[in-house]
């Protein structure tokens, strides 16, 4: 649900909101939903609330772009999550996340026999971080590459808590905040010396890549090889950020399933079309409005 509003509250204020829309979300649905529209195909694991009516829109807006809905597990007890956004006129937002049936997918929820044939798995913001780390264990057993972009419901828990799920991932993608939540002690402003200090421990975990998204200033790509950031196209109209992130994951991968090389260059090329795709979603207000298909990714990315 997201609020338009002319500013964000003060403590103990109230503001007025002059428009109110329901949208189909979650950080890796929407993922999932961009992805299938730009005509991969997608598959969907989460929990929801048993016919309950977000869960229904959810399933219908998938469908939309044919993003496969058979393995999507159901909760008799709890409701579907929704998050309620407050966005100001400048675009910026505030997000009040509820779980509800997806806090509740367990270990025993994902089955080896549905995740072994895919060519990539992507997870992300999930505060219950166990069918998560079943996942990954399942991809590094059938060698499938497996990408995490984790969100704040999962930084939030702390490198020791999450450094099981770290270990068995190839490909991290986080935000600036998440990052400097992660490494509270992380200077920011000199991104060459990421590499030397904190970005060491995630190559120590077995990670291949990490990418810093850092808004309109574009994303800072570090592996082994190489480091260097890779600049986004200028947006004029920029509506709502909700979505950016997972719209840069959907480009990312779109590309990277193409060529699943993990070389600097190759990786420089998925980058730029992450954040082409991202710089689409945020034209629109909510996280799917401004995506392209495949066509006008096609005429307008690469022509």
């Amino acid at each position: 649900m997201v609020a338009e509003v002319e500013r964000h509250p003060l403590e103990d204020d109230e503001v007025y909101v002059s428009d109110l829309k329901l949208f189909s979300g979650g950080a890796a649905a929407n993922t999932a939903y961009a992805c299938g529209k730009l005509g991969l195909k997608s598959i969907f694991i989460g929990k929801l609330g048993n016919n309950d009516t977000f869960g229904s829109k959810i399933i219908k807006d998938f469908k939309a772009v044919n993003v496969d809905t058979s393995m999507i597990k159901y909760s008799w007890e709890h409701g579907t999550g929704s998050a309620y956004i407050v966005l100001n006129k400048e675009g910026e937002r505030r997000i009040y996340a509820y779980s509800g049936a997806a806090n509740y997918l367990s270990h025993d929820d994902i089955k080896e026999k549905e995740l072994q044939s895919t060519k990539i798995i992507y997870l992300s913001s999930l505060r219950n971080i166990e069918p998560l780390i079943e996942a990954a264990r399942v991809s590094q057993k059938h060698k499938i590459p497996v990408i995490l972009n984790p969100g704040m419901l999962i930084i939030d828990q702390g490198y020791s808590t999450i450094k099981k799920l770290l270990e068995q991932i190839d490909i991290l993608i986080l935000s600036k905040r998440e990052f400097q939540t992660l490494f509270p002690n992380d200077n920011m402003s000199d991104m060459k010396e990421l590499k030397k200090k904190n970005i060491h421990i995630m190559f120590d975990l077995g990670i291949k890549v990490v990418i810093i998204t850092m808004g309109k200033a574009g994303a800072f790509l570090i592996n082994k090889e190489d480091s260097g950031m890779i600049q986004t196209i200028p947006v004029k109209n920029a509506t709502d950020t909700t979505g950016a992130g997972d719209s840069f994951s959907a480009g990312f991968i779109y590309e990277f399933i193409k060529n699943p090389s993990y070389l600097f260059n190759d990786l420089k090329k998925n980058v730029k079309v992450g954040n082409f795709i991202a710089g689409r979603c945020i034209q629109k207000l909510g996280a799917r409005n401004g995506l392209p298909n495949s066509e006008e990714l096609i005429s307008e990315f690469f022509k």
